[in-house]
């Protein structure tokens, strides 16, 4: 039978390969522990909990024993009926399970869900993927595609972030400070000792550049970012598409001085190295930021990343809503 086709979703070290309209609906945590579930546009149709498992004391199949418990009690509760297989045997190729601690085992309630439970033999990491269909579906093959697809812990030194169409690889001890991830601006901030990257994706280009050029929107849009330093804007062509180079320089201390700062936490001196660009094909602009504080630090990262970064892609590449996500990992 022919394969789905799919698109990756990456998220804090565990990635996927998915159909094209399964997106991100809702995130938790952080990559020691965390939560992500992926919808269409109907239905949950996967999520996904990791955590650390140095320090853990009970096996996989306890685990799982505790889990369908609790299951199990909430369906009794809400008067509803449920069974579990284990050990389930839905998996065509098991070969890549092979010396992991894992237990495949398959649910039903008002859906079937299909799930492995597993320990990393490589990183420890504990992972739950599970894979929720209605109960007349025939998905099978689709199933065995996506779990043969997990991954759980960076490549190289990688770490791959993809959802909404945007995908891109970060070096692994960058960890997630923040995000927004609304209809209209994706952002996705990072840090690393006292380094910065920030990732951006605005919609709608046309409407945003109408009667002005990227340079200047640009310039007007990071405005307060932008006044911390001295800034060269070039117009320099990315991947095919237009675009700008932008490098920032700190203002001279005096200038700092004569401006109101915060008394407690005044803003570091900072260096920028920004590339913007502009993908007629999807109609975004993206944009990717590295801020650091001395200037040999300086590794042109943004060019690095945007050589794996996607902005044109078939799937939906924004959500739907403002997609239920923290302001902050927790």
């Amino acid at each position: 039978m022919a394969k789905t086709e799919t698109t990756l979703f990456g998220w804090q070290g565990i990635t996927l390969r998915v159909p094209p309209d399964w997106n991100l609906g809702r995130v938790d945590g952080d990559y020691k522990s965390g939560y992500a579930r992926l919808d269409d546009d109907q239905i949950v149709r996967a999520e996904v909990e990791w955590r650390e498992g140095a320090k853990r004391q009970l096996s996989v199949e306890q685990l799982v024993d505790r889990y369908l418990g609790g299951l199990e009690k909430k369906a009794k509760k809400a008067g509803m009926s449920f069974a579990a297989t284990r050990r389930a045997r839905f998996l065509k190729d098991k070969r890549w399970l092979e010396g992991s601690e894992y237990e495949l085992f398959i649910w039903e309630a008002d859906y079937r869900t299909y799930n492995l439970a597993r320990a990393c033999p490589q990183c420890g990491r504990i992972v739950l993927l599970r894979v929720l269909t209605r109960l007349q579906e025939k998905v099978e093959d689709l199933v065995d595609q996506i779990f043969g697809s997990l991954e759980d812990h960076p490549r190289q030194g990688q770490v791959s972030w993809s959802l909404y169409g945007l995908h891109f690889e970060l070096p692994e001890a960058f960890k997630l400070s923040g995000q927004e991830l609304k209809s209209g601006h994706l952002q996705l901030s990072f840090t690393r000792d006292r380094q910065t990257c920030r990732v951006h994706r605005f919609s709608l280009a046309h409407v945003l550049l109408k009667g002005v050029s990227l340079a200047d929107w640009y310039q007007g849009f990071f405005r307060k970012q932008l006044r911390d330093f001295k800034v060269e804007v070039a117009a320099e062509d990315l991947r095919g598409h237009s675009g700008l180079r932008v490098r920032g320089q700190p203002r001279s201390r005096w200038l700092q001085l004569i401006r109101p700062l915060p008394f407690l936490n005044p803003r570091p001196r900072q260096f920028q190295d920004t590339r913007v660009w502009r993908c007629e094909a999807a109609d975004k602009i993206c944009i990717i930021d590295h801020l650091y504080r001395k200037r040999e630090e300086g590794e042109d990262l943004p060019q690095r990343l945007s050589d794996g970064y996607f902005c044109h892609q078939k799937p939906q590449t924004d959500p739907g809503g403002d997609a239920q996500l923290p302001a902050r990992p927790q």
